[in-house]
């Protein structure tokens, strides 16, 4: 065993000597001490992820502060009447609609920001609605997974400053920029993108007269109207750090993503809507975007309409630099 390695013994073990966890025996490996470390890292947060399966690096996995549902789901929504929550909500509130099987409902960015998922069924179909502020990140997944229906939870861990959230059948921890199994036993497992849209509450009761709102009433103690993050969607600053920095648009700009079979393609937000249309050429075909009254449809080259999402663009760029499609106007 060389100093390097015996260095590296020396401070795994002291890891989880701090930790209050027993010292491997000396014979024991230097991957047996790292996946120890990992193991006691991951089960101080509360989870019992199986972290010797994973796509990609352990290291690169932060404490975001909250602990495993330190920042609570809701898994109990409850809703309101369009007349009900224009007295709680100003008309410019911004926030996800979701309208499946001819039932609309309208989740607001004011409760999002404190939950980051609800766990819904609309339609008939079983939704996981998901934010993350750090990425500006919305996104709409079918939570039935290839085995069984479940919700999804924040586990309080983050990668590439994107919010890993677990499933509470297997406590797999899943990127929600990706939308894929990153860490456990669901690993390389994708979740399918329900389609969403970024409006106004005002924009929701004029596309959707008859939908509801989330209402406020989630059993929590919280400062729904107040935004916890200040400027941090107009400054150019990031809490977390992230790997790749790609300096065609401004990190925090809006993008509207598609994701396709072994791709994503991405749209800057402001510039669509005010172009109104746009063609990009893709692995998977040409696609065209339309914009109108503050709403984004993209349709392949057959004219079916896919399903998308908005993201912020460091992030989009960070998660997708490989296999990416961007279009420029």
């Amino acid at each position: 065993m060389d100093i390097i390695e015996t260095l590296r013994n020396l401070l795994a073990s002291l890891l989880l000597a701090l930790s209050g966890q027993d010292i491997p025996a000396p014979e024991s490996s230097v991957a047996e001490i790292e996946q120890k470390a990992v193991e006691q890292a991951f089960s101080g947060q509360g989870l019992s992820t199986d972290t010797s399966i994973a796509s990609i690096p352990l290291d690169q996995v932060l404490n975001g502060g909250p602990g495993k549902d330190g920042i609570p789901s809701i898994d109990n929504p409850q809703f309101i009447s369009i007349a009900e929550a224009q007295r709680v909500e100003e008309g410019q509130t911004e926030g996800l609609a979701v309208s499946i099987n001819g039932e609309s409902r309208f989740y607001p960015y004011t409760v999002l920001v404190w939950h980051e998922i609800v766990n819904d069924t609309v339609g008939g179909k079983n939704v996981s609605v998901t934010f993350c502020p750090l990425c500006g990140s919305g996104i709409v997944f079918d939570r039935n997974l290839a085995s069984e229906v479940t919700t999804f939870g924040v586990s309080g861990l983050l990668w590439e400053s994107n919010l890993l959230m677990f499933d509470r059948a297997t406590e797999t921890l899943w990127s929600q920029a990706k939308g894929e199994a990153v860490i456990g036993s669901e690993t390389g497992e994708k979740l399918s993108v329900i389609d969403s849209d970024l409006i106004t509450l005002d924009a929701f009761i004029a596309k959707y007269p008859t939908g509801t709102v989330l209402s406020r009433k989630t059993g929590n103690l919280r400062a729904y109207g107040f935004y916890p993050y200040g400027d941090y969607e107009q400054n150019d600053q990031y809490i977390f750090p992230i790997s790749n920095t790609d300096t065609r648009y401004d990190g925090k700009e809006l993008m509207y993503v598609v994701p396709l079979k072994d791709s994503s393609a991405a749209f800057p937000r402001a510039a669509l809507l005010e172009k109104g249309v746009a063609t990009l050429e893709t692995s998977a075909g040409v696609l065209s975007a339309v914009a109108s009254n503050g709403s984004i449809s993209v349709s392949d080259s057959n004219g079916a309409v896919l399903p998308g999402y908005h993201e912020m663009w460091f992030s989009w760029a960070t998660h997708n630099a490989e296999n990416g499609f961007v279009w420029a106007e």
